[in-house]
């Protein structure tokens, strides 16, 4: 086993950094955000551990959502004003991205990082080119 640091800080070493996050949807469905804000919630006597994450699934429309070249999976971000509440428990694991820098908000998911990210890319996209 091992740990899984997401960071979510507006000045980590004199930087902004905002990891990316891959989260539990329903029994069936992922789906991709980048952490915005992380809290918790009282009520009562429980509490709720909270994240605001920035949506990373927009439709990609005509475009491949896997890259022929680069034989990465490709996301989009929603607006910003579409960001979401989930449970930080339905977050299954941090994920790299990067910028698709001919297509503004477009990024790429890279899947070559550990054996489990690819495995999971392979199994929540198979039917899809």
């Amino acid at each position: 086993m091992t740990t899984d640091h997401l960071r979510c800080n507006p000045n980590f070493y004199n930087a902004p950094r905002y990891d990316c996050v891959m989260f539990r949807v329903d029994e069936n469905h992922s789906a991709f955000a980048r952490l915005i804000f992380v809290f918790e919630c009282s009520i009562a006597n429980d509490t709720y551990p909270l994240a605001l994450v920035h949506l990373y699934d927009a439709p990609i429309g005509q475009r491949r959502r896997k890259d022929k070249d680069l034989k990465l999976w490709r996301l989009r971000a929603r607006k910003r004003a579409d960001s979401a509440f989930i449970s930080v428990q339905s977050i299954i694991r941090g994920v790299a991205v990067a910028a698709d820098r001919t297509t503004p908000g477009d990024f790429f998911v890279i899947d070559t990082i550990d054996t489990d990210l690819f495995l999971r890319m392979q199994g929540m996209w198979s039917t899809v080119t």
